[in-house]
């Protein structure tokens, strides 16, 4: 035994195999593949048009919200100028 190395495997003899079962193969199964079914397509399409629906709301809410601050600002500038 050398240095740092574990004992020698005793070397299997064809008696010694014999009675050890030969390695299972795994059988051959169909490919699998990750297909979208007809089912799962509508709720799909449901889900895309409510997110594009709520992106749609917030939208258009930023956008009155701009509008909003944007008149807020001028009537602001307006007051100071027609004040001084």
């Amino acid at each position: 035994m050398g240095k740092g190395k574990g004992p020698r495997k005793p070397r299997q003899t064809q008696e010694h195999a014999a009675l050890v079962p030969p390695a299972r193969t795994p059988s051959p199964s169909p490919e699998r593949r990750p297909v979208v079914s007809q089912s799962h397509l509508p709720a799909l399409l449901e889900w895309a048009q409510a997110i594009r629906a709520a992106v749609g709301a917030v939208l258009d809410f930023a956008d009155a919200a701009a509008e909003a601050i944007t008149k807020g600002i001028d009537r602001a500038a307006r007051g100071t100028k027609e004040d001084g």
